[in-house]
């Protein structure tokens, strides 16, 4: 488990019989290790390769309470009979063009509380950004944005600050470029210009090393019981 999921994991208040939704769950970096603590997780995620690494990494972890959702927020209907989960969750997955719509309907869905994860600063340098989309829309929503509509909306959140300190090594460029698209989700049509772009980073030892500091928000509110 990374630094980054460790120290958010530990501010998830999550009960053994909790159910949770994981919206945007992507390969599920945060989504096992919840499931682990819960009594179900429901990811919902609306890209396919994304949710099979996912489901291949908690076949291998022996985790079997994951129920995989191939859609988007936006199309996800929870259907009669499912009121609500205890807790949503969405870890830097807030791409959504209408956002006031999709916090309206996490807040709908949760039974108690929602946390949202959302970086405090410059997540990736506008290289790496351009990779990841074009350049057309932002990498995520930042979190005074959130905050704020959040806040036109009535909704009286929490929120927490702290940075994250991050180094990780690679055994080759390749390895190195399948990270970085699984993780920033880089079209493999752009892994050639991914690979020159990670030829700048440091080598240790005969690897590569990236290291980082990043500040995180988490932004997070209870419902009235």
């Amino acid at each position: 488990m990374n630094d980054l999921t460790h120290t958010q994991l530990i501010r998830l208040p999550l009960l053994p019989d909790y159910t949770v939704l994981d919206v945007g769950a992507g390969t599920g970096r945060i989504t096992i290790p919840m499931a682990k603590c819960v009594k179900r997780v429901t990811a919902l995620e609306p890209s396919e390769k994304m949710l099979s690494i996912l489901k291949a990494t908690a076949e291998k972890e022996g985790v079997s309470n994951i129920q995989c959702i191939n859609k988007p927020l936006e199309g996800f209907d929870a259907g009669a009979g499912v009121v609500s989960f205890d807790a949503v969750v969405a870890s830097f997955s807030l791409f959504m063009v209408d956002m006031e719509n999709a916090l309206l309907k996490m807040d709908n869905l949760a039974r108690n509380s929602v946390y949202l994860f959302l970086s405090a600063s410059e997540w990736m340098d506008k290289n790496l950004q351009k990779l990841a989309c074009d350049g057309e829309i932002p990498v995520c929503s930042d979190y005074i944005y959130v905050y704020n509509i959040l806040n036109d909306l009535g909704i009286q959140a929490n929120v927490e600050i702290w940075d994250v300190l991050s180094s990780e090594s690679f055994s080759s460029l390749e390895d190195a470029a399948e990270k970085y698209a699984s993780s920033y989700r880089i079209p493999s049509e752009k892994m050639g210009e991914l690979k020159h772009y990670l030829r700048n980073l440091a080598v240790d030892n005969g690897k590569l090393v990236s290291n980082s500091k990043k500040k995180v928000a988490m932004i997070w509110w209870t419902k009235a019981q």
